[in-house]
């Protein structure tokens, strides 16, 4: 496993600023965030500014082997123009990550505020017949999908399709293509209440991609590792067993802080404890 960030936590300047950022603060590996994409799509999906990003990756020697692409897309949204409009975005998204050398894509799974079976039904209908589209350009163009477990909000009696783990492994069977997996999102998992490590072992080596992050269990707080409820070595533990060898990747927007100087001092401490977790025998 490799530590890695995603590129939002320098959310307040162009991307090759915020990796050049990081990068000072020792950081090598990235996630591209859904913000940095959707600048990209404002542009245009400018090659330009596509070629600026790569030249900075190897002006530093770094890589983003993993994007998260459009964080509020809904594939299985009621409205059949919002399906389309939503997909055709996610993949715009992916294209872009090709061109930038990304090798995996996070990607919502859709469906939330249903009620009853029947609803559900056709979420789980909406979801395989536009990951299997998605999944035919993911291969195309060299790249794996990463479907993010989800949670529901407590408190908001609001059903959300992807929360429990046998919705995830179900999905991928019916989609039924190598180009599709599961992006691992600890603090949704540890909200709803799911057993980390046994979660981790049920998905196997479906697990192509992680958004790693604490929490107490209320909310999805995105803190550090460590400034939540879970308990990080049995994760780890099921994490190698299952031979998982891609980015921990940090998602924690939670610890972000407009002062460059916390900021950079927020950057090495995470780039500590991801190491440390990472290499901990």
């Amino acid at each position: 496993m490799t530590p890695g960030i995603w590129t939002d936590f320098v959310p307040d300047e162009p991307l090759p600023s915020a990796l050049r950022f990081m990068h000072a603060c020792g950081w090598q590996c990235f996630e591209i965030s859904t913000e940095d994409l959707e600048e990209i799509d404002m542009e245009g999906g400018s090659e330009s500014a596509i070629e600026e990003v790569r030249a900075v990756l190897g002006e530093l020697h770094a890589s983003m082997p993993q994007g998260h692409a459009y964080l509020h897309a809904d594939v299985a949204h009621p409205d059949e123009s919002r399906r389309e409009a939503d997909r055709a975005t996610l993949a715009r998204h992916m294209n872009y990550c090709a061109s930038l050398g990304v090798n995996y894509v996070v990607i919502h799974p859709g469906g939330r505020g249903y009620t009853t079976d029947e609803e559900l039904s056709t979420v789980v209908e909406h979801n395989v017949s536009a990951f299997k589209l998605l999944a035919e350009q993911a291969g195309e163009k060299g790249l794996k999908i990463g479907i993010e477990n989800m949670f529901e909000p407590p408190g908001r009696n609001e059903r959300v399709f992807g929360s429990a783990v046998d919705e995830l492994l179900d999905l991928i069977a019916a989609i039924n293509s190598p180009a599709v997996g599961i992006a691992f999102d600890t603090s949704h998992a540890n909200v709803e209440g799911i057993d980390l490590p046994a979660a981790v072992r049920e998905f196997g080596d479906l697990i192509c991609c992680t958004h790693i992050s604490d929490n107490d269990g209320s909310d999805d707080q995105h803190l550090m590792p460590g400034g939540g409820s879970i308990e990080w070595p049995p994760f780890i533990a099921a994490l190698r067993e299952v031979a998982y060898d891609g980015l921990f990747n940090l998602e924690i927007p939670g610890e972000s802080h407009p002062d460059p100087q916390v900021r950079s001092m927020k950057l090495r401490h995470a780039l500590d404890v991801a190491s440390r977790l990472v290499e901990a025998p």
